[in-house]
């Protein structure tokens, strides 16, 4: 098993010692009992063996290249370990079939770090400018060397649509990975519909993310930060965000659905109750397409009370994915599917809480007529929005687009990657064993 081609049955079989990277292992080298060294020689050649091995004394030195052993894990290298997540599975290999060699392997960790770093660093540096602007409020103070309107600006011109940027372009990589494996069935592993849906739902809901970040507006309010144009009407931008909170949805679902699949979770919490009065399983995909109705009826009506009915469904969205994401965590048996799960249930504690105690008290009385920071001018509605860069508006609405644009599209990311890389691990393990 060391050496892929050694497979010949017309040939009588001796046991050889193998070398590569210094750990000598026992393979088999096909050999006639009465051929001698120079039958044994031509025969590999006619094999078309690599002209790497040495023949002599019964051993048989093999560089990288020609050296396969699928029964070793995968050697991480890098301080990050994130090479996998940049390059694809594999790439941390010092030894594979396609001749990665251990210098070819050190610069990709290399730039796997510094793309991991440069991330976190630029994610560092946006987390404290936000943290900044919400204690220095409205005040023109100076904080971190800048004016708080200038890290407001920087934060709506940089750092949101920047992050959001990443995340779509790492969720577009995650997808053409998943795709290839119709261009090279033989050499991929078959994830299945389901990994292929996950990682679509994270691109689109990536996609709105980024889209609505450069194109910053409140719909609402009918209020737009930037030039008014076509992209940033309240119709535009609240289309694009129905068909992201719905991609997220499904994602969820089916992460949720599938992971506990494979580590035995049962869904509960509503599961008993629909199966008992509808014969259907529960999902949480009915919720969230009567909460984007409640929040088309808002914006085509103006009435505010549309939108506390939207949360109060995100919250029952939000209560379904930390119950399940509980379970989850319950059942985890690594650290990766324990960090993953965990930051899940936070995630969802989180979205629960900031719906029930900022959003849905901020809708409740609100009214554009008496919002001093909306927008009243007559050519505000549903097709065109009004341009105010300096509203107060926007620091009252930047806790929602700061972690809406960054926080959520990058959770989108890691559940698609632990996805795919689960589902990976998995198929490997069962092919193993049917071989």
């Amino acid at each position: 098993e060391a050496c892929s081609w050694i497979k010949s049955p017309k040939f009588q079989n001796r046991p050889v010692a193998v070398e590569a990277h210094r750990k000598t292992e026992e393979i088999t080298v096909p050999k006639e009992p009465t051929a001698g060294p120079a039958t044994e020689q031509r025969r590999l050649r006619a094999l078309d063996w690599p002209p790497q091995l040495a023949y002599g004394m019964g051993r048989v030195k093999a560089t990288c290249s020609d050296v396969e052993r699928p029964t070793k894990r995968p050697r991480q290298r890098g301080i990050t370990r994130t090479n996998s997540f940049w390059w694809g599975e594999g790439a941390s290999l010092d030894c594979t079939p396609s001749g990665t060699d251990v210098h070819t392997a050190s610069t990709r960790a290399l730039l796997a770090d510094a793309l991991t770093v440069g991330v976190g660093a630029s994610a560092i540096a946006a987390a404290a400018a936000f943290a900044e602007v919400m204690v220095g409020g409205s005040s023109a103070a100076h904080s971190l060397g800048f004016t708080i309107p200038t890290l407001l600006s920087t934060l709506f011109t940089v750092f949101i649509p920047g992050l959001s940027g990443l995340a779509l372009a790492v969720m577009i990589l995650q997808l053409i990975r998943v795709s290839a494996k119709r261009v090279k069935p033989a050499t991929l592993p078959d994830l299945g519909r389901k990994g292929l849906m996950v990682c679509t739902s994270g691109l689109l809901f990536a996609f709105s993310c980024f889209y609505r970040s450069m194109n910053i507006a409140d719909e609402g309010a009918a209020m737009c930060r930037n030039r008014a144009t076509a992209f940033n009407a309240p119709v535009a931008g609240r289309a694009v965000a129905t068909v992201g909170e719905i991609a997220l949805v499904v994602q969820v679902s089916l992460y949720i659905e599938g992971t506990g699949a494979r580590l035995g979770a049962t869904r509960g919490l509503w599961a008993a109750v629909f199966r008992l009065y509808t014969s259907a399983p529960f999902s949480t995909v009915g919720p969230v397409l009567l909460a984007e109705a409640m929040s088309w009826s808002g914006v085509l009506s103006g009435i505010s009370k549309f939108y506390c009915v939207e949360y109060i469904l995100w919250c029952i969205v939000a209560f379904t994915w930390a119950w399940d994401a509980a379970e989850l965590l319950y059942r985890s048996k690594g650290p990766r599917d324990t960090g993953i799960h965990a930051g899940l249930l936070i995630g969802s504690v989180f979205l629960f809480l900031f719906n029930a105690l900022v959003e849905i008290p901020h809708f409740f009385d609100y009214s554009r007529e008496a919002d001093p920071a909306a927008s009243t001018a007559p050519g505000s509605g549903i097709w065109e929005c009004v341009h105010d860069e300096n509203s107060p508006l926007w620091l009252k609405r930047l806790p929602f687009f700061f972690c809406y644009f960054v926080g959520a599209a990058w959770s989108a990311v890691a559940l698609a990657y632990r996805f795919v890389r689960a589902a990976s691990i998995a198929q490997k393990r069962l092919r193993k064993l049917s071989e």
